[in-house]
């Protein structure tokens, strides 16, 4: 759960450099991943990049294969790396010399918004990003398992050969996709994207267009993910998958208010005895897992940028929570932040209106429908509250709070074909309106 788009910047400093820095290409940079080394600044381990590495954890070495590892109660596994630190570490596997750096909010890892000297000879990076590159540091957890950051490398390659607009992966000095770094005496998996220009979903009017657009790109996204496959996502977990719903118990002691932990624990135990208990007759493809408001990324034509209307989905960022699931869990997981976006349960049947119109959706899945939302609504609220405890300046876990609460509560008691009627009448007419 993360953002590296232009929403809620912190920890801006800005640099300018008139020296010309003397490389030697990558010869020169990979000697540095070699010998330098303290824990002021990181410095990369002996694995390759590729998610071949030995000994890793990516279960070809000695170390058993943590791809199924999830978070565990009290686990601080965020990185804990200083804005100062940064430039050195992005200089020597990235060639770049930085003239501005900014912290992106995130949930686990760190994430900084990098725009590069384009005064500084860099001979590591043919094809130079105009709107500057994300740096990713993964926290302690998803940096064990580096075959799952190799499929996510492998994906976003893929999807764009799809047409989709999504974050493009910049090989470091070795030519790989990623590296395990050394920082503060913990290692964690360090990647470079491309940024991808526009504006956030949650950053623009909200309209009713705009939702049904929301669930056409969606319906669209994975339609070009269903024929992707890499074998990390045969064993990957995740605690953000819905499949891992049931594990949720084990946080519920982070909920201080005793009628939503009630609540919590009965959606658990309905969606695993109602949902859970039949997946195996689901069919699963890959899916993005995260589709929400902070990760959805639109523009609009200049002149028309003051009109609410003019805004359409152009792209999408955040594939950290991909999975191999059923698609009806990713129409749950995403109508959940679609309504809580709008904060209002009639507005899911338009987005639902917008994905059914490319992607259609068995009668069977739509009885699934409801609760999965709702346990993606419970999910969010209990893990937010539980990173909170750990990171209590961290405000950007408790996004979901306050709304979060009401939309979860009037969901649950109403029955599902209530739920669906109202779906499906707020889908008709807006469907059936003269303008959209």
């Amino acid at each position: 759960m993360e953002q590296w788009n232009n929403v809620e910047l912190t920890s801006i400093t800005k640099k300018s450099y008139t020296l010309n820095h003397d490389y030697d290409g990558a010869e020169r940079l990979n000697k540095a991943n070699e010998t330098a080394g303290t824990e002021a600044t990181p410095t990369a381990t002996a694995t390759n990049g590729n998610g071949n590495g030995n000994g890793n954890g990516n279960g070809n070495g000695n170390n058993p294969p943590e791809s199924n590892v999830v978070l565990q109660p009290g686990s601080d596994i965020k990185p804990k790396m200083q804005p100062e630190h940064v430039e050195p570490l992005v200089r020597r596997l990235y060639g770049i010399t930085i003239s501005e750096l900014k912290e992106l909010n995130a949930y686990d890892d760190r994430n900084y918004l990098i725009q590069e000297d384009c005064n500084v000879k860099n001979p590591l990076i043919v094809t130079h990003s105009v709107h500057g590159y994300v740096l990713k540091i993964l926290n302690a957890l998803d940096s064990k398992k580096e075959e799952f950051v190799d499929a996510q490398n492998q994906l976003l390659l893929y999807l764009a050969k799809q047409h989709v607009h999504c974050p493009r992966p910049i090989a470091n000095a070795r030519g790989k996709y990623y590296s395990v770094e050394q920082i503060s005496g913990n290692t964690h998996v360090v990647r470079l994207l491309e940024f991808i220009p526009g504006k956030m979903f949650h950053e623009v009017p909200l309209t009713k267009n705009l939702l049904y657009q929301s669930g056409e790109y969606l319906a669209k996204l994975d339609r070009a993910l269903k024929n992707f496959t890499h074998k990390a996502y045969d064993t990957h977990k995740t605690l953000w998958m819905l499949q891992s719903v049931p594990q949720l118990r084990d946080f519920l002691y982070a909920l201080e208010d005793h009628q939503r932990k009630a609540l919590c624990e009965e959606i658990i135990d309905a969606f695993e005895s109602k949902v859970l208990s039949v997946l195996s007759t689901m069919e699963l493809q890959i899916i993005h897992g995260d589709y929400n408001e902070q990760n959805i990324v639109v523009n609009a034509p200049t002149a028309d940028a003051e009109r609410p209307d003019a805004y359409r989905v152009s792209g999408v960022i955040d594939f950290g929570d991909t999975s191999r699931s059923p698609l009806i869990f990713e129409l749950g997981i995403a109508m959940s932040y679609m309504m809580l976006q709008a904060k209002d349960l009639a507005s899911g049947g338009i987005f639902l209106a917008g994905y059914t119109s490319i992607q259609s959706i068995s009668a069977a899945d739509r009885d699934y429908l409801k609760y999965c939302v709702a346990a993606r609504l419970a999910q969010s609220l209990i893990m937010g509250a539980y990173t909170h405890t750990l990171h209590p300046s961290n405000d950007y876990v408790l996004v979901t709070q306050a709304q979060g609460w009401v939309l979860l509560e009037q969901l649950w008691r109403e029955s599902m074909d209530t739920i669906d009627d109202l779906w499906a009448t707020t889908a008709h007419q807006y469907l059936t309106q003269s303008t959209k």
